[in-house]
């Protein structure tokens, strides 16, 4: 090491620094979760033509046709594929039925709102429970 080399704070040895044209992340960026959450669910929700047993032609989005299969095979008598399904249910059901539930409630707070405001909403009225 020679004496005018100066070394410390913000100015590493030589020998420990970047070489020309040598980058500090070869990789780039990675990306972020939610790009690939958005590209997933982009994906999944493009409609797709599954045939039903008498032949018609049914849309259904990306992700109901490989489980609609899964299902099929697993009535079948496949087991691997009816308890994958059965773990899919299991595993989605009460996300689903939460939804519901939110759903729910934010119906009755808009008719609990709109009632104060003086509308009237119908005894009949599918809001009704």
């Amino acid at each position: 090491m020679s004496k005018e080399e100066k070394i410390g704070y913000a100015n590493p040895p030589k020998s420990t620094r970047w070489q020309k044209g040598q980058s500090g992340n070869p990789r780039g960026r990675p990306k972020s979760k939610s790009e690939v959450m958005v590209d997933a669910a982009r994906i999944l929700t493009q409609p797709v033509d599954a045939r039903t047993r008498d032949g018609r032609t049914v849309r259904l989005d990306a992700i109901e046709a490989p489980y609609l299969a899964l299902c099929r095979n697993g009535l079948k008598g496949h087991k691997p594929s009816l308890l994958e399904a059965i773990r899919i249910m299991l595993d989605v059901g009460p996300a689903v039925q939460a939804k519901e539930n939110e759903n729910r409630m934010k119906e009755q707070r808009v008719i609990e709102l709109l009632e104060r405001m003086g509308v009237k909403i119908p005894e009949d009225s599918k809001y009704r429970e």
